[in-house]
């Protein structure tokens, strides 16, 4: 049962709150302190575990199960012990399976309102309100390899997210986010939806972006932020440093052909500042705009952010009984391995001669003197 008291936000000043600095796999992070406690309110979380969670060896999801503290059906992700970089962040928290700083939006444009898994405070943007998904009867429940965290909203708009983890083996899993909104009022409803993933490369919270058009092409990597409206590349990849990258963050963008569900082009996709130093993503339920903050380096804070319906002009429109579903998947691939020259027969030939001479040489030199 949904308490009311987890609709009320914390409006930040300045930046967003955040955890206490995750560690790889170190402990859950407690440099934080929750909305409600801030109030002097406790919520229905205790210090027991508030997670529910699918490992397949690769990738370790956390969604939390219960309303309070973050939000119910705020998520993170890390690399599990079988990955070839094991127990690390992807997600802020991931290593700690400490999820809140990764939240879903849906905005009900005919309602004027935001809806947010998040209790962090988002500002509403221009004519709208924020309502908290926790004062919806959040329920959330783990099936096999994925996690759905459901709610209903006052218009009768039932949101179902789906968390999965697919695949066996470091070279086909991925972690899947699907969002599906289903109209259950008796008039038709127009709706956005937004995702929006804090990146975090192991320790490292800022992060390089670069376009990816095919397995063996991307663009050259940037630090600063940017946007694209219906991006044409199909994935991308983020880094902590492409000269000493930890691992990969590939994410997909448009539709690739062997998954299913396929991914759902987004209407915008922006490379962000998250918001621990100042006005960031994570401080806007839903309308951001970059501003060209730097996002890789040291202090630095990023995310992504994707958006469909992200204006009155091309929300998504549901009927009654009419749903809408929008899919993203990411995976965290470890960097190349160091080229090692390979000598051809003739160049052995040359190294094992040229070795003979420096050993005729010194035997000379040992001679003579």
């Amino acid at each position: 049962m949904a308490l009311s008291m987890v609709t009320a936000f914390v409006t930040p000043i300045s930046a967003a709150t955040k955890l206490g600095d995750p560690g790889s796999g170190g402990g859950a992070g407690t440099g934080m302190v929750s909305p409600m406690d801030a109030m002097g309110v406790r919520g229905v979380m205790g210090t027991g575990k508030y997670t529910t969670d699918v490992d397949n060896g690769i990738y370790y999801v956390s969604v939390q199960d219960v309303a309070g503290r973050w939000g119910e059906g705020t998520y993170t992700i890390a690399t599990g012990s079988g990955h070839p970089v094991p127990n690390r962040n992807v997600l802020y928290g991931g290593a700690d399976h400490d999820p809140g700083s990764t939240y879903l939006t849906v905005r009900v444009y005919d309602a004027g309102r935001e809806y947010v898994s998040t209790t962090g405070g988002p500002a509403p943007s221009a004519g709208y309100t924020v309502t908290a998904l926790d004062g919806c009867s959040p329920a959330t429940t783990g099936a096999g390899n994925e996690v759905h965290t459901t709610w209903t909203t006052d218009e009768g708009l039932l949101i179902c997210q789906t968390i999965a983890v697919a695949g066996t083996t470091p070279d086909d899993s991925m972690v899947r986010v699907t969002t599906t909104v289903t109209n259950n009022d008796a008039v038709t409803h127009r709706v956005g939806i937004r995702y929006l993933w804090d990146l975090m490369i192991d320790e490292e919270d800022g992060s390089w972006f670069a376009e990816r058009y095919h397995s063996y092409h991307t663009s050259d990597w940037i630090k600063t932020e940017c946007e694209w409206a219906s991006p044409t590349f199909r994935r991308y990849n983020a880094t902590n440093d492409p000269n000493s990258s930890v691992f990969t963050i590939v994410g997909t963008s448009r539709g690739i052909g062997e998954l299913s569900p396929q991914p759902t082009a987004p209407d915008l996709l922006q490379f962000a500042a998250w918001g621990s130093l100042g006005d960031g993503v994570f401080d806007h339920a839903f309308d951001y705009t970059p501003t060209g903050q730097t996002l890789a380096g040291a202090g630095a804070d990023s995310a992504i952010a994707y958006y469909w319906g992200n204006t009155e002009a091309n929300a998504m429109e549901l009927a009654p009984g009419g749903s809408v579903s929008v899919t993203q998947y990411l995976q965290a691939i470890p960097p190349p391995p160091r080229d090692i020259p390979i000598l051809t027969h003739l160049g052995v030939l040359v190294l094992v001669g040229l070795l003979a001479l420096i050993g005729a040489g010194a035997i000379v030199r040992e001679r003579e003197g």
